[in-house]
């Protein structure tokens, strides 16, 4: 059964967007079979479709570490600029 979620996400400008991404790219790869991640900005808006052959409880663990990778990048960047 193959099952997709897509995360939409607006940051505060494409530059910070940019960031979170670079940031998180890494963590999506190597993926295991049956999983794949597809990523995309435009502007400042990231979008994640997440493609899963492995049952819901994989793409809901997928979700859930990509969103904490996400969180984590924001927070990380926030705070350099808020240094700077």
């Amino acid at each position: 059964m193959k099952i997709s979620a897509t995360i939409m996400i607006k940051f505060c400008d494409e530059s910070e967007a940019a960031s979170v991404l670079k940031a998180v790219e890494p963590d999506n790869s190597p993926l295991p079979p049956g999983l794949r991640i597809e990523t995309r900005q435009e502007g400042s808006t990231i979008s994640f479709e997440i493609i899963c052959e492995r049952g819901p409880e994989s793409l809901l663990s997928t979700v859930d570490d990509l969103l904490a990778a996400i969180q984590l990048a924001e927070k990380t960047i926030c705070r350099r600029i808020a240094k700077v």
